[in-house]
């Protein structure tokens, strides 16, 4: 078994787990009602204000950190992949199967809690269901992508991975800002994606590119600053 594999079976392993379970369960009802609330408020802007609230702005990046505090036992990225490492795998293949299972599960939690915001807010009449049911869920699934990187790169950080609680404070206060602060957090460039203020002015077509180069970024500096 390769070591990516390896990787890959660990999270699989460590994510099966009613914590996890109930973690993404916790997210979807917290999404649900506020979606809720908003639709009864009969604004034109309720799915909008729902995907870039509660949905991708707060329970995504809640539940990436703790999935991947999970995964990696709340433990130092390196520190996690002690255990497979001691059978003869080599470290860096095995963070990069770590890092690539996460960014695969965190896609699809972002695709489904933006999918509920949008199912929750529109009327299934809505003819701009499918159409934003669609994009909400690409949208959420690179996010979710994207924090799984930027949490597993943090997790590098502090004796036990405390740069995962860091991480989540940059990302809330450096990426809710529109200048050039926010240029290297998801959360400014989700928003544009979104429909909100672009960070530093970019088009709204760039936000994907940012978004595909941070988690590749991240990502890759992760598994680097991993010994072999």
């Amino acid at each position: 078994m390769t070591g990516v594999a390896i990787g890959m079976k660990l999270v699989r392993h460590r994510l099966a787990s009613v914590s996890s379970v109930l973690g993404v369960v916790f997210a979807i009802g917290a999404v649900f009602v506020v979606a809720l609330l908003l639709r009864r408020t009969g604004s034109n802007l309720a799915a909008d204000r729902a995907l870039s609230g509660i949905a991708l702005g707060l329970a995504l990046p809640l539940l990436a950190h703790g999935t991947v505090a999970r995964a990696l036992g709340g433990a130092h990225f390196e520190a996690a992949l002690a255990e497979p490492a001691r059978h003869g795998g080599n470290r860096r293949e095995i963070a990069l199967g770590v890092g690539l299972a996460l960014s695969l599960v965190l896609a699809m939690s972002g695709a489904l809690v933006a999918a509920v915001a949008v199912l929750v807010v529109r009327a299934p009449a809505d003819p701009a269901l499918v159409r934003d049911l669609v994009t909400s869920s690409w949208i959420g699934a690179l996010a979710g992508a994207s924090y799984a990187a930027w949490f597993c790169l943090a997790s590098t950080v502090g004796r036990s991975g405390g740069g995962r609680m860091v991480a989540l404070f940059v990302d809330f206060v450096a990426g809710a800002s529109a200048g050039l602060s926010a240029m290297f957090w998801p959360r400014g460039h989700v928003r544009n994606l979104l429909g909100g203020e672009p960070v530093w002015a970019m088009p709204q077509w760039s936000a994907t590119l940012a978004l595909l180069l941070l988690a590749g970024g991240y990502l890759a500096l992760g598994v680097w600053r991993v010994r072999r």
